[in-house]
């Protein structure tokens, strides 16, 4: 069935537009009003987990519908959640559940679901997350290489990079251009995770970043709080030409927890600006009504190339709405009757909602227009009146409960009936689109009987029914085929459809056209029972075989080895009296961009404190495109220094230190944690890619780090004691000091690294107590990282020495080492 939504807004020519579909009516209207693809989830492994998400009978029915349309739309389902080892089967059926709907692309995060879909699902296209925190060429080059399709950009980019990228990685780019903004890189926040048990790479973020702080130590001090990290949200309207021009290939649109409404609003806003079919008063006006839906203030974040810019909201958290005017003033009316006067520069009517700035809260006061009147030109008041018009002053009633309302303070409209009328949308039929499977019918007749069949889909042998004869010569042999064909394409109610239908009818015979039908019905049960056989073998198989142990000879024990991880510039001179306690291995970690000549100078430092000891030189997590060449140019002088020991933490960096090894990647090269293993799958993907030794998570739980011990062994290093970083962002936080309070009483530290911020708790994590059942688990390899510890090098050194000899740190913390990863 072809067909055609609301024809004046259809997907256009250039850039795909890509819409959130959070449910499925939020999915029928981003379709209604243009978009060319949406993306959504199911209930699990979605980054989304609290959104409504769709079952399997509704995205197929998406899918159907979607395909439907002219043109064709594109759906995309998101598998883009870390997944612990236990999880692997299931993910597996899954896979094989949107392979089967016919989705038309797969959106990942974890690097063991990426080696699953190209070993097991190569039918799927598969798009990399911007949860996989993709910022520079070098990692959009890796993803191509693993076999993705398209990468999802980080959000904290610019234009210049976004078209370096776009011109040069031989991949579609993915980039956002409006909705909510993380403080943190996506993918690289723990706050949510060790704050509250709630992961974020795991879809459950807890929005830690737009809770409020107070600066200090000690306690929190509300009348001094205000919200550090609470970013603005990305409105990139007016850069959409200069996005087309960099090549980018989808403008995404974000917001899989808003409503249908929402989705209706901002797809309806940007594909009417892709196609130019707006004037600027006319954009300007889509633009409010958005905002009377769900709107903070707009950013478009570092886009333009400033990195000043202000991102940051402190002042207040949440919707907002459209300004439409300020306080007059306050009335008391003969009936005692309050009333708030102001003129409003947008269209009023009853039932709107309106809110107010109030000064010293974070939460704007808001409440529902019920009593609404005119004020005449001499200040008096009309009778109550159901609308007004655009620059009317007007009278709204306040409820009984209604706070101090400053004069001067911003009025916003955050709901408009109006806009709430506009933004109708169509719905398919229940039950008339499906994703369906083609069959392949034969049709043997012979005066004994007939023979139905039809061949299974892996090509090794049919299903077959027989009707017994004998059977009488046809009056009208010439209806035969046409009564066999019309009865097969009545299997479009069980899933299926005819491709085809080949009769073979020698004598001419004629068949009841009761048993015709009964032939179909007892083959489609029959082809329905084999290809669920069929299939549900197939995955069974493959769940087992994720759960395979990676197959790579174990090498010889070398007993207990720790490794001590610092950042470059750490005070050496501390670390000059080698003891028992002296690490196995040390690493230094830079922050970009970097000094060659300081971190020559250190390296060489190092060597003479520390002889005998592996020292590993740890590339930047975050490597933006101004600091590529220095950084190759500075491995290539390590290099040069006999430097031979290197550790990587994102996918960038991966590929520069191959690239600046003249394409072969060091044979002891490991992985910190923010290269994500959590399972088996993802271990054995980082392994082929030449990894050495991978970092176990500081999110992941006793139950699953036991696991993955059992599989890797000691080429599993765990973390037990770091300051782990929450927030990893490009944005300093808008407070005026950097230690802050949180309203639990819990502590943080804001630490500058290079040109990004830190945020880490002032307690470490740490699992120093469980070291005894750490090692009867089979570890073997444990890390202390201190690169982003508060205090000097002296307490640094103290640190490592009581923790080498198992000592616990007092005031530490687990995270979800025993609670449990959620």
């Amino acid at each position: 069935m072809e067909r055609s939504v609301n024809p004046k807004r259809q997907a256009g020519r250039g850039p795909e537009l890509l819409a959130p579909a959070g449910g499925k009516d939020a999915a029928y209207a981003a379709l209604h009003y243009g978009a060319d693809a949406v993306y959504t989830g199911l209930s699990r492994f979605s980054a989304r987990a609290e959104a409504d998400n769709m079952t399997l009978e509704s995205l197929d029915e998406l899918a159907a519908y979607a395909h439907s349309l002219v043109p064709v739309r594109r759906v995309f389902v998101t598998v883009n959640t870390l997944i612990q080892d236990r999880e692997l089967p299931d993910v597996v059926r899954l896979l094989g559940d949107v392979r089967d709907i016919g989705v038309d692309a797969v959106i990942v995060q974890d690097a063991g679901v990426l080696r699953i879909l190209n070993r097991h699902f190569p039918e799927l296209r598969v798009h990399a997350s911007t949860q996989m925190a993709v910022h520079n060429l070098e990692g959009a080059r890796r993803l191509r290489a693993l076999g993705c399709r398209r990468v999802v950009l980080a959000r904290e980019l610019t234009l210049v990079e976004i078209r370096h990228i776009a011109a040069a990685s031989g991949l579609e780019t993915e980039v956002f251009i409006h909705g909510a903004l993380c403080y943190s890189y996506s993918g690289l926040c723990l706050f949510s995770s060790h704050a509250m048990g709630r992961s974020g790479n795991r879809g459950r973020c807890a929005y830690c970043c737009r809770e409020s702080f107070s600066p200090g130590t000690g306690r929190y001090v509300p009348s001094a709080a205000g919200l550090p990290f609470s970013m603005k949200d990305l409105a990139l309207g007016d850069y959409l030409p200069a996005l087309r021009e960099a090549g980018v290939s989808s403008l995404k649109i974000e917001g899989r927890m808003k409503s249908a409404l929402y989705v209706a609003a901002v797809t309806d806003y940007y594909r009417r600006r892709l196609d130019g079919a707006l004037t600027d008063a006319q954009a300007r006006a889509l633009e409010s009504d958005l905002q009377t839906i769900f709107s903070r203030p707009w950013t478009p974040l570092y886009l333009p190339g400033s990195p000043d810019a202000p991102v940051i909201d402190s002042r207040t958290v949440g919707h907002r709405g459209t300004p439409v005017g300020r306080v007059e003033s306050i009335r008391t009316d003969a009936t005692g009757k309050v009333w708030l006067v102001f003129q409003s520069s947008r269209a009023l009517e009853k039932h709107d909602g309106l809110q107010i700035d109030l000064p010293g809260s974070a939460q704007p006061f808001g409440f529902a227009v019920n009593g609404l009147r005119l004020v005449g030109k001499s200040g008096v008041s009309g009778s109550l009146v159901i609308q007004t018009a655009a620059g009317a002053r007007v009278e709204v009633e306040l409820p009984v409960d209604y706070p101090v309302l400053p004069a001067g303070a911003p009025v916003y409209c955050a709901s408009s009936q109006a806009v709430k009328r506009r933004y109708d949308f169509e719905r398919p039929r229940p039950g008339v689109f499906r994703m369906r499977r083609s069959l392949r019918v034969r049709v043997a007749l012979r005066r004994d009987g007939v023979r139905v069949a039809a061949p299974l889909s892996d090509g090794n042998g049919q299903v077959e029914i027989t009707l017994e004869g004998p059977y009488d010569t046809a009056r009208q042999p010439d209806k035969t085929r046409a009564a066999w064909t019309s009865s097969f394409e009545r299997i479009r109610d069980t899933g299926w459809e005819l491709e085809s239908l080949d009769l073979e009818d020698p004598d001419h015979l004629f068949v009841p056209l009761p048993a015709i039908h009964d032939a179909r019905r007892r083959l489609m049960e029959a082809v329905t029972a084999a290809w669920t056989q069929e299939r549900n073998a197939l995955l069974q198989g493959l769940a087992r075989t994720v759960m395979l142990a990676p197959d790579e000879p174990r090498r010889p024990s070398r007993g207990e080895r720790w490794t001590l991880k610092l950042r470059s510039g750490c005070g050496l001179d501390r670390w000059d009296e080698p003891d028992a306690q002296t690490p196995d291995e040390i690493v230094c970690a830079w922050s970009s961009p970097a000094d060659e000549r300081v971190i020559r100078r250190e390296w060489e430092t190092w060597s003479r404190l520390f002889p005998g000891r592996v020292l590993r030189m740890a590339l930047p997590l975050i490597i933006r495109q101004a600091d590529t060449d220095a950084l190759v140019r500075l491995v290539r002088a390590l290099r040069a220094d006999g430097q031979a020991h290197w550790e990587v933490s994102g996918l960038g960096g991966l590929e520069l230190l191959q690239a600046a090894c003249d394409g072969k990647l060091p044979p002891d090269c490991t992985a910190d944690w923010p290269l994500y293993v959590l399972n088996r799958q993802s271990y054995a993907a980082l392994r082929a890619w030449g990894i050495e030794r991978v970092t176990a998570s500081p999110e992941d739980d006793r139950n699953n780090l036991t696991e993955l011990i059992a599989v890797a062994g000691d080429r599993l290093e765990v973390p037990v004691f770091q300051f782990t970083p929450l927030f990893l962002s490009e944005t300093r936080p808008e407070t005026t000091g950097m230690d802050l309070m949180a309203r639990n009483g819990e502590g943080y530290h804001i630490r500058q690294d290079g040109s990004r911020w830190a945020m880490i708790r002032d307690r470490p994590y740490q699992l120093v107590a469980h070291l005894d059942a750490l090692r009867k688990a089979g570890a073997r390899c444990f890390r202390v990282d201190l690169q982003h510890a508060p205090g000097d090098p002296d307490e640094w050194v103290r640190l490592w020495r009581r923790v080498r000899t198992g000592d616990p740190v007092p005031g530490g913390y687990e995270a979800n080492f025993i609670r449990g990863l959620a």
